[in-house]
């Protein structure tokens, strides 16, 4: 059985207007080639689909049952139709990222808020990892990008540069530090430090540096991501060092924020697989970082 599009559109077509002259006007065809259609499903079918009364034509009780095959059959070719055009335009498209905490909040939101002007029905998830290698696994696996540090970029993988990042202390407001233009290694010396958590490679160079210079400061609390370290340090917990590309929210308000003598490199970049293929949406996310994010701009 040899059943075409056209058949059964037509056959639809007819059994809702019940006239041959109307359904050719519906239809964009001549009067004989709807007749023939009909004519055509019937041989395929082998049983009678109308009879005629006057001008017009009288579903069977057998095109009655079979009409309503069609019309779900037709509905779910318009939903394939739907879902098609949906997928063209990153309606039904996820596109996921994955960011170590300090990148989280310094260039993710920047990032996914000019895609969503750009694409705003895709769909946009947002994980984050504690380290840099955690990131690396999860794009060779089921993320579309990675935003971590630039040293990350290796054989397995591709990068493009995002920004550099600037070094700041930060302290709670009326603290002592706040007369001061430049906050030095020294001037942290005894104060209570809120840190990194250990396996952040920002921790490490930070420790680094006091260690090298003989600084012992008081390490008593940790944090993961760069906004919990400034919550803890607006309620007064300690001191900190932090990379920023921008004034931090609450600044001013909750907690200050001065250059530190040193500015450790923390440069962000956007790093995806060389072995798997980019969906639309991730080539489209990828065009727009390459033209629009070739560098964050980081105020002084």
């Amino acid at each position: 059985m040899k059943i075409t599009f056209r058949q059964v559109d037509a056959f639809k077509t007819v059994v809702q207007t019940g006239t041959v002259t109307e359904s050719a006007r519906i239809l964009g065809v001549s009067q004989p080639a709807v007749s023939r259609l009909i004519s055509d499903l019937e041989s395929e079918v082998e049983f009678k689909l109308f009879n005629r009364t006057g001008r017009n034509l009288k579903a069977t009780p057998e095109a009655l049952l079979l009409v309503e095959e069609v019309r779900r059959a037709l509905i779910g070719l318009e939903q394939i139709k739907l879902t098609a055009l949906a997928i063209k335009q990153f309606k039904h498209a996820q596109l996921r990222l994955i960011s170590t905490p300090a990148f989280s909040t310094l260039i993710a939101p920047q990032l996914i808020q000019k895609f969503a002007k750009r694409q705003p029905d895709a769909l946009v998830s947002l994980e984050i990892q504690s380290t840099d290698v955690a990131v690396e696994w999860m794009i060779s696996q089921n993320f579309d990008f990675g935003i971590a540090s630039a040293t990350m970029v290796n054989p397995t993988t591709l990068g493009h540069p995002l920004t550099n990042a600037r070094s700041v202390c930060v302290f709670p407001k009326g603290h002592r530090l706040a007369k001061k233009e430049i906050i030095t290694v020294k001037d942290l010396e005894n104060e209570s430090f809120v840190s990194y958590l250990p396996d952040s490679k920002f921790r490490f160079e930070v420790d680094d540096v006091f260690k090298s210079r003989g600084i012992t400061r008081v390490l008593q609390y940790e944090a993961r991501t760069t906004d919990a370290i400034c919550r803890l340090v607006a309620q007064g917990l300690g001191v900190s060092i932090i990379v920023t590309m921008e004034t931090l929210p609450s600044v001013g308000e909750d907690f200050l924020q001065t250059p530190f003598e040193i500015d450790f490199p923390f440069n962000g970049a956007l790093i995806w697989s060389r072995q798997k293929n980019m969906s639309a949406v991730a080539k489209d996310f990828l065009e727009m970082v390459e033209t629009e994010f070739s560098s964050i701009e980081v105020p002084v």
